[in-house]
């Protein structure tokens, strides 16, 4: 009796497991109209997949279905280098587990993710330009550095969420160390924002929390060892002490550094 019970169970398990076969044959992987799903850790690409729409209701509408299922999607629009967004799409999308990646035409994509939004009623303005935005003397504080690209977000003020800016700077810039600045432009001095990895693919993201102006340079690190003096790191890395602290304004007193501090080394 028990070896005929497991049987009869072995059977229906058998027959549940060719519908589930076949649902999943019939079913695609997304429904018409969805946004496109990426993997977990998958890097965004700087130029728009085809499938990214320039259409603002067919956005609004895919943006809708990505905040509403809550499975990570990705809901890729086409932009121009000067762009908004409303504070409504912000609205649809604070909180969801969805990001809105904004592709340009400039190889710059920005992503702005639902968690991130903390408020609804200030947009995002972004304004890109190839143009020399920075004045001269702030360039000649991260002299010796490469500019990789310089671009301006039009609105000053505090966004009302993180966006990131995606920029592809080379596959033989892989490992190094991607510096972003901003400038204060009524002072004209520079202040450093982050570094950033450059992963295997050559791009690295950047976190925005304002609008600005801003310039990505490359350059090596270096970490503070015990008994080390800028001007010793200087001579050790063969460039000028003028040149190494102006590549580092975030260093308050050049006279004070403390072991296991990154350097920026400019001059990559």
């Amino acid at each position: 009796m028990e070896k005929r019970r497991k049987k009869e169970e072995m059977k229906k398990t058998a027959g549940w497991k060719q519908v589930l076969a076949l649902i999943f044959i019939l079913v695609p992987a997304s429904w018409p109209g969805e946004p496109v799903r990426a993997a977990a850790g998958t890097s965004i690409i700087s130029q728009a997949p085809e499938e990214a729409t320039a259409d603002w209701n067919q956005m609004t509408e895919w943006l809708d279905n990505a905040a509403g299922n809550g499975r990570g999607e990705n809901v890729p629009f086409a932009v121009g280098d000067t762009f908004t967004v409303p504070a409504d799409i912000l609205g649809r999308l604070a909180g969801k587990n969805a990001t809105l990646v904004l592709y340009t035409d400039s190889n710059v994509t920005f992503t702005v993710s639902g968690v991130d939004v903390r408020q609804t009623d200030v947009p995002v303005c972004v304004t890109l330009s190839d143009e020399e935005l920075l004045p001269a003397e702030a360039l000649q504080q991260i002299c010796g550095a490469r500019i990789v690209r310089q671009f301006q977000m039009a609105e000053r003020d505090e966004y009302p969420c993180l966006v990131n800016a995606h920029l592809s700077l080379g596959a033989e810039n892989s490992g190094k160390n991607a510096v972003l600045y901003s400038c204060d432009e009524a002072a004209g001095r520079m202040k450093q924002e982050g570094i950033y990895r450059i992963n295997e693919s050559g791009s690295a993201m950047f976190g925005l929390k304002r609008g600005g102006v801003y310039a990505a340079v490359i350059m090596e690190s270096y970490t503070v060892m015990p008994g080390d003096m800028l001007s010793r790191i200087a001579v050790k890395k063969g460039i000028s002490l003028q040149a190494l602290t102006a590549a580092n304004p975030q260093i308050a007193d050049p006279d004070r550094i403390h072991v296991g501090q990154i350097l920026n080394i400019p001059g990559v």
